[in-house]
């Protein structure tokens, strides 16, 4: 019987960032893309559900207007700060 191979996400590369919580409720994974910033935010409800988002960012305006609307902003103040940091460096 053959062993099930986990699949590998397509927009992960290499130069991949992620950022966590201390706590481990939420996480943001960054990589850069031919189409912008790749970003997946993952975030897990007490040990009953968990919660995966994805999208592509063309541009630092539409970054920030998203990470400005995350409640990470005031839950993960530190996590929001790195998160904003890391995903303007890598974004046009």
């Amino acid at each position: 019987m053959k062993t099930p191979r986990p699949i590998a996400n397509p927009w992960r590369n290499d130069d991949a960032i992620s950022v966590c919580s201390d706590d481990g409720v939420v996480e943001f994974h960054l990589s850069p893309c031919e189409a912008g910033l790749f970003v997946e935010r993952i975030e897990q409800h007490r040990h009953r559900a968990r919660v995966v988002q994805s999208t592509v960012f063309r541009n630092v305006t539409a970054f920030d207007r998203w990470c400005d609307a995350d409640a990470v902003r005031f839950d993960y103040p530190v996590v929001y700060v790195s998160l904003k940091r890391n995903g303007e460096r890598q974004l046009p």
